[in-house]
């Protein structure tokens, strides 16, 4: 008896068994050290091949043929390949046109996926950048930012599903208005501070300046009064007459 495991033709061995043994001769070079065939119940004509460490490449038409002396029978089906990726990682980039610049990567998946930002109302945001590769494996690798400003945008969700599977991962972030360069309360208070300080000065400024005026003036009459207390002293001294002495 043999049992073929095969590709999409029968030349293109993934696993074959022929009188009681196990023959790795003719397996792909793809698939060697990755196969195990279950024949537990093969009295019963049923057998099951194990396929380990899944790859995209393995993913199309697969077959199994039964031989035997006295039955042979032979049946096809595609293999679909299914990955979910990574949990998103959100990081922020710095400020960018009034706003914050969020990003997101995450990899690991297949097929290739579809991303999406929404606000707290559902609303579909515009990514400010998006780039999808897929790496050696086939797998893909997904880097995608937004940028969020004021208002109802600040409560932003990101979600990255797997169209094939129906199955996504998600997250929500929360940014405090102090953070968004738009609305923040610190920004009008810092510009009111700034417009505030020179109006203060100013009136600091105003008393300082009339108490040296004050000062000065105070000055200006001690000087004069001395001045006529001096000449009223000068004209108390007795003169001698001319002649005299």
């Amino acid at each position: 008896m043999e049992i073929r495991w095969f590709r999409s033709r029968d030349s293109d061995v993934v696993h074959l068994y022929r009188e009681r043994q196990e023959l790795p001769g003719p397996q792909m070079a793809q698939f060697q050290n990755r196969t195990k065939l279950i024949k537990d119940d093969i009295v019963d004509g049923s057998v099951i091949l194990q396929l380990h460490s899944v790859v995209p490449s393995d993913e199309g038409l697969f077959g199994c043929r039964f031989l035997s002396s006295d039955f042979s029978g032979e049946a096809v089906w595609e293999l679909e390949v299914a990955g979910m990726g990574s949990d998103p990682h959100i990081s922020l980039e710095g400020f960018k046109e009034e706003g914050i610049q969020l990003k997101c990567i995450s990899s690991g998946w297949y097929p290739k996926p579809k991303a999406q930002w929404q606000d707290h109302q559902g609303q579909c945001l515009p990514p400010e950048s998006e780039a999808i590769i897929q790496d050696a494996q086939g797998l893909f690798n997904l880097e995608t930012s937004v940028v969020v400003r004021g208002g109802a945008h600040r409560n932003v969700s990101f979600s990255i599903q797997n169209l094939l599977l129906s199955q996504k991962k998600e997250l929500v972030v929360q940014i405090a208005d102090v953070f968004l360069p738009g609305a923040s309360p610190w920004k009008s208070a810092f510009l009111g501070t700034l417009v505030a300080l020179p109006l203060l000065l100013a009136v600091l400024g105003t008393p300082a300046l009339y108490f040296l005026q004050k000062q000065r003036r105070s000055q200006e009459k001690l000087k004069q009064q001395a001045a006529k207390k001096q000449g009223k002293q000068g004209e108390g001294v007795p003169r001698s007459p001319p002649g005299s002495g």
